[in-house]
């Protein structure tokens, strides 16, 4: 899947601090109100050269304004994810967009509940 259009540009009010450095951000909203912070290691750190941190957003706000928070009680993480390379995020970034929609109790209709 591409999730290039489900890219926002928050960069200007990021709230992780993420933008020190030499590093790239992308932000992600989906349709389920979920969405993921992909920053990638600065160049300056070199054990961490070539991963990426993965924050899970939960937005609470329509666009424009895009308000989020960082969630830390998702079957993903209880923290952030740390990829080791594009296609983990990639797969990441899947399992972000299958969360459960909270309001209406399924995402894309990919669950398996029945």
């Amino acid at each position: 899947m591409d999730f290039n259009e489900y890219k926002v540009d928050l960069n200007a009010r990021c709230v992780c601090g993420c933008m020190e450095g030499d590093r790239i951000h992308d932000i992600y909203r989906f349709p389920n109100d979920y969405g993921a912070s992909v920053v990638s290691a600065p160049k300056a750190d070199k054990a961490a050269s070539g991963t990426f941190r993965v924050f899970i957003l939960h937005y609470d706000s329509p666009a424009p304004e895009h308000s989020y928070e960082i969630v830390k009680d998702t079957p993903i993480t209880d923290d952030y994810a740390i990829c080791n390379s594009q296609a983990e995020v990639l797969e990441l970034l899947g399992k972000v967009w299958d969360l459960s929609k909270a309001d209406e109790g399924h995402g894309h209709g990919r669950c398996q509940c029945h």
